[in-house]
């Protein structure tokens, strides 16, 4: 295990096989040390090491299950945001293996590492060192394999790149199945990831195997995420009496769990089934209040002001149509909310009827369109095609008209607006 120790500390401190080798032996023989093809002499680990700044004669590398259970302590820690516990355990990890270089030990903290470097928002070269954790991936158990590519799905998950995401969550799935262990959150993650991706009934089947899990283990938080996912997940497939049901279960089993912000994504949802149901008093009722619950916590409400203007806009109450696609156009600029300031744009210049002026027609086609295709806001995108469609066709453009509508009816894309 020595030489894949080797390889692992000098990737570790970004130094080629050249350097490490130089003066010591030829790349040829470092390289055949490193995949533990050959077992040099001991003064030529001795040299290796103190290049590295190892000693590899009196080298503990025991397996030691304290440090493995703690390692998995720490882990739990990160993926519950429990901030205190995982900075405590994170420096007493690093002080016990500065003595300790049994292989996967160490390749275990280094993985739940990078999830705590990027959960803490302190990972400074992600390139650097995905490419340093696939390198180790190759020669390592499954065990760190699975938590290598389902930390990278997760991460890929946080920074919206969905395919890759994707990509990684498939292969933790696959190495899953060949360990004694399961997992809730890697099918909560891939339940998440489905529903962005448009594939809603894939979603719903992987939320309902985490929730089943995490009602096993009662843990009430998860339960509640679950469900809410699953919920949504309804909604946009325009199932409300079934969404509904699901909402109306957090506000009723769930209430000593439930934080404001929750309570104000519930309500948001349930104003949205509300107007699918051309029930106008019932929404306003739902909007408002997850209004007031997102503004007392600072969160961004540029979404639920949408709903509330397309609301007041349904009921033909104009002035305050345009009151509330104003004040949420405002809001969204300011939280950098592209897709809910142009979801306003719209919605103002439909109010107003100007949506045939040229001002308007250009954003639409030049900002607008680009930016729901390359965010992946996939009934944003379709609509604002036909949109486009329509506006030409009232010009007499037909060829044109038709062009966009083909666009937007032949359209990978599959979905409706996700409101979390």
């Amino acid at each position: 295990m020595k030489g894949l120790l080797i390889k692992q500390q000098r990737m570790k401190q970004q130094m080629t096989q050249e350097e490490l080798a130089l003066g010591i032996c030829s790349v040829s023989y470092l390289s055949k040390i490193e995949h533990e093809l050959i077992k040099p002499s001991e003064e030529i680990y001795e040299l290796l090491g103190d290049r590295l700044g190892l000693d590899l004669r009196s080298l503990n590398d025991s397996f030691d299950s304290v440090i493995y259970d703690r390692l998995h302590s720490w882990h739990e820690a990160i993926k519950h945001n429990d901030y205190t516990t995982m900075i405590d355990i994170h420096q007493s990890l690093r002080e016990s293996l500065q003595h300790n270089y049994h292989i996967e030990l160490n390749n275990l903290f280094m993985i739940f590492e990078f999830r705590y470097a990027f959960t803490l928002n302190q990972l400074d070269d992600p390139s650097e060192k995905i490419a340093l954790l696939k390198s180790i991936a190759e020669t390592s158990n499954l065990e760190f394999q699975y938590y290598f590519h389902k930390i990278l799905g997760y991460y890929y998950l946080m920074e919206n790149e969905w395919h890759c995401s994707l990509k990684e969550l498939k292969q933790a799935k696959a190495t899953i199945a060949e360990l004694p262990i399961d997992d809730s959150e890697l099918y909560y993650h891939m339940g998440y990831l489905y529903s962005r991706l448009g594939n809603f009934a894939e979603s719903i089947l992987y939320a309902e195997k985490a929730l089943e899990m995490y009602q096993k283990t009662l843990h009430y938080t998860k339960v509640i995420e679950c469900c809410m996912l699953i919920a949504i997940n309804y909604n946009l497939l325009s199932v409300y009496d079934v969404a509904e049901e699901y909402f109306q279960k957090i506000l009723r089993s769930a209430n000593s769990y439930l934080t404001h912000e929750v309570r104000a994504k519930v309500y948001h949802n349930l104003g949205y089934i509300c107007i699918n149901n051309n029930q106008y008093d019932e929404a306003l009722d739902y909007l408002e209040a997850a209004l007031a619950l997102k503004e007392s916590e600072q969160m961004n409400p540029a979404n639920t002001l949408y709903l509330l203007a397309l609301t007041h806009y349904s009921i033909k109450d104009f002035p305050k149509a345009k009151l509330y696609v104003e004040k949420g156009h405002k809001i969204a600029a300011e939280f950098e909310d592209l897709k809910y300031l142009y979801k306003h744009f719209i919605l103002l210049h439909r109010i107003e009827g100007t949506m045939l002026q040229n001002i308007f027609v250009d954003t639409l086609k030049e900002e607008i369109i680009p930016y729901f295709k390359k965010a992946n806001e996939l009934e944003e995108y379709k609509d604002a095609l036909k949109l486009l469609g329509e506006i030409y066709y009232e010009g007499k453009r037909y060829k044109l008209s038709a062009q966009y509508f083909k666009i937007a009816t032949q359209s990978d894309f599959q979905g409706k607006e996700v409101l979390v």
